[in-house]
């Protein structure tokens, strides 16, 4: 439901090369579906897609510090908080989350970004 006036603080993710259509995306918070972890130091972030249909647009995110390092037992708690703090964040402003063409990151991201527009 749309509330009249109401922003949702939007989210950048961007991969290396950013050149092509399944490189980067901006998605509203919003649209926010899961974060799950996807590997022993990546996580990947859903969103409804932006193309026709139930697209759901992804971006796989490196960790600073592998899920599995010694001493890392809330690496991905640690993680789902940053992402609520942005989603929760200034309703006004972009937050670039990832941005690997650039080497722009909101910590504890860093490194390969994966991005899939289905």
């Amino acid at each position: 439901m749309k509330i009249k006036g109401f922003k949702s603080p939007l989210l950048y993710f961007s991969d290396g090369t950013a050149n092509s259509a399944d490189d980067a995306f901006v998605a509203k918070a919003e649209n926010f579906l899961s974060m799950e972890i996807a590997g022993t130091s990546t996580v990947k972030l859903s969103f409804v897609g932006s193309k026709v249909g139930n697209s759901v647009d992804t971006a796989t995110l490196t960790l600073d510090t592998a899920l599995t390092a010694t001493g890392n037992k809330n690496g991905f708690r640690d993680a789902c908080a940053v992402v609520a703090g942005i989603l929760n964040a200034d309703s006004d402003k972009m937050y670039v989350v990832a941005d690997e063409l650039n080497s722009k990151y909101i910590a504890p991201f860093t490194g390969t970004v994966t991005v899939a527009n289905a």
